[in-house]
């Protein structure tokens, strides 16, 4: 029958084991030393060496404000020509400075037209030959001379002697207080009025001048408009 190990024994194994334990310990720790860092080192998160902050761009920095990039320059406003006297004066000095126009007394055929773009046409008796008629066009800061106008193929009612006048009877400063007129009934007619566009002048019997357009339609009335000679306003009825 077997006996069981003494106490003794038993102890001397623990003492045993418990001293190769410290030994491994031991060598375990001095190869880690060796190899430049500890064992306990594997369960540490790793090292990140400091840095100097970047430097933030200036959009983000707090409290720098960043001039903003180039704009586009603003689209200037068309001018209306219409409502420019300068213009409308030196486009008829242009014409009586035309080397064929020079020197002579001008005289216009039924009517002059003016467009908002700084366009002008008007008709003139050639001064050399009183029975003929031909076009004049404004444009671009230059008159030209444009197709010859037959005054028979007009109405009845308009002919060369009874629709014609001199040009220096023609004030060509009326055509902003007319255009002025009509922007006024526009403006206080219609919900999104539009700038005057063209304003003409019609020579009637006798030399009599009527300035055109004398109507305005509105959103729910128009305006009717009466002109004198200077294109002053004489007055205005609304139905």
């Amino acid at each position: 029958m077997k006996q069981p190990p003494s106490t003794r024994l038993v102890f001397s194994v623990v003492l045993l084991v418990l001293a190769g334990v410290a030994i491994a310990g031991g060598a375990l720790q001095t190869l880690g030393e060796t190899l430049g860092h500890s064992v306990q080192a594997d369960r540490l998160p790793p090292f990140v060496p400091s840095q100097a902050p970047r430097e933030q761009p200036a959009s983000l920095a707090p409290g720098v404000t960043v001039p903003a990039g180039p704009q586009p320059a603003p689209i200037p406003a068309r001018s209306n020509r219409l409502f420019d006297a300068d213009h409308l004066l030196a486009a008829r000095q242009a014409l009586e400075e035309l080397p064929a126009l020079a020197g002579h007394r001008l005289t216009v055929f039924h009517s002059i037209h003016f467009y908002d773009d700084g366009r002008i046409n008007l008709d003139l008796v050639d001064p050399q030959h009183p029975s003929r008629v031909d076009s004049y066009h404004f444009e671009r800061g230059q008159w030209r001379k444009g197709a010859p106008v037959d005054p028979q193929r007009f109405a009845p009612t308009i002919t060369l002697r009874r629709s014609s006048t001199a040009l220096a009877n023609i004030d060509f400063e009326a055509v902003p207080r007319v255009a002025q007129a009509l922007q006024a009934q526009r403006n206080a007619l219609m919900g999104t009025p539009g700038e005057v566009g063209h304003v003409y002048v019609i020579v009637r019997k006798g030399g009599t001048l009527v300035w055109l357009p004398d109507e305005v339609a509105g959103d729910r009335q128009s305006a009717r408009l009466s002109f004198d000679a200077q294109g002053a306003l004489r007055s205005t009825s609304h139905r």
